[in-house]
């Protein structure tokens, strides 16, 4: 056991104190030797002692004069305790967002422990700290309960993954994009105004991610039509442009082609009902509320929905299918589309070769699918 003392020129120096020493101080985590030196026979008295401190007075080190030496440590009198847990040490006659703990504070008894939840910075493998400590990662603010220099220190963010935003529920996207709810920062890969918008939209959908047309950022249309609902007839396109798997890249997609839309085309708004991209999620475009513009003679008669991509060579990926699917599902359970409804490709009422061979021939495996093409 190595403990520090002082010598008698006042020089600090490393002391390996013997086995009886040592047996008799043992229990003592820190251990300081005091300046406090006095004669053999002389009482002990040192008054700057304070209720912080235990003493106790041992006989001098072997190999020194006579005397007594007093030996003190400092007693658990901080808040790390209750800083560990994430919580905030505070009288407890103030509100508490949590629930108080005692035995966490040094202080009088009625100081004690208001201890939070860090539960979003744990799920998305971070931890809660002080932020003038050493982060591997970087800090997260908004995360951490306790005070606002206690931040989340996260590590994934910058392992190029959006992974820590997703965790949370966000989605990742430019800060000069709406968000519905919050930006928090340091969760997302790219640059730095590249932020995590932690909110949701307004769930038009419980079983799929829909972005709504304020989030992907959509102008306003320029006319609209009121959807007749529910509806028989459901319609599946692909955009032939760029696949996109992201948010970022999904609502610039989305941007672009209401722009093609609109500016070349001339049409009011862009016209599909939604579009969905290979990040899992649905795009609100015209939406349930609106008639469309995706296939000529069954606009006001049905709903369209475009995959975000060409398919001709390759079918969409899991996610996109999927998202799909769950669409057509939330249209049944809001009564937008009747349970029976048929659902088609643009090829089946049109000349053209969309939603492309292989995303057609997969919609032909799905239950709703008529081979009997829709009357006028």
């Amino acid at each position: 056991m190595r403990i520090v003392a002082w010598n008698v020129n006042r020089n600090l120096e490393q002391k390996i104190c013997d086995s009886d020493f040592c047996a008799v101080i043992s229990d003592y985590d820190v251990i300081f030797l005091s300046e406090c030196w006095i004669q053999p026979g002389t009482s002990l008295k040192c008054d700057w002692l304070n209720d912080e401190f235990e003493y106790k007075c041992f006989p001098r080190l072997k190999g020194k004069d006579g005397g007594l030496v007093l030996l003190y440590r400092k007693t658990l009198r901080s808040d790390a305790p209750c800083l560990n847990i994430g919580g905030t040490c505070q009288d407890d006659h103030h509100v508490c967002s949590g629930s108080y703990v005692s035995g966490l504070c040094s202080g009088g008894a009625n100081r004690r422990c208001c201890s939070g939840n860090d539960a979003p910075c744990l799920n998305i493998g971070g931890t809660c700290q002080d932020d003038h400590q050493h982060c591997s990662g970087s800090f997260v603010s908004g995360l951490c309960s306790g005070d606002t220099h206690r931040r989340c220190c996260s590590t994934q963010s910058s392992s190029g993954s959006d992974a820590p935003c997703l965790n949370i529920g966000g989605t990742c996207q430019e800060d000069n994009l709406y968000c519905s709810g919050s930006y928090v920062t340091g969760l997302c890969s790219g640059g730095t105004n590249r932020r995590c918008c932690s909110g949701t939209d307004s769930g038009m959908c419980s079983n799929v991610k829909v972005y709504s047309r304020a989030t992907w950022g959509a102008k306003s249309p320029t006319h609209v039509s009121t959807m007749r609902k529910p509806v028989g007839f459901f319609f599946v396109h692909h955009t032939e442009g760029n696949a996109c798997r992201d948010f970022t890249s999904c609502a610039k997609q989305m941007r672009n082609i209401q722009n093609y839309h609109m500016a070349t085309k001339g049409w009011s708004d862009i016209g599909y009902s939604f579009l969905v991209g290979e990040d899992g999620a649905v795009y609100e475009g015209r939406g349930w509320n609106h008639v469309g513009a995706h296939t000529k003679n069954y606009n006001s008669r049905g709903f369209g929905v475009a995959v975000m991509g060409n398919f001709m060579h390759r079918k969409p990926n899991n996610a996109a299918l999927n998202a799909t699917k769950d669409l057509m599902q939330c249209g049944i359970d809001k009564g937008y589309i009747t349970s029976g409804y048929s659902l088609y490709g643009h090829r089946d009422v049109g000349t053209t070769d969309c939603p492309g061979d292989y995303l057609y021939n997969e919609i032909r495996t799905w239950s709703h699918y008529n081979t009997q093409k829709p009357q006028r």
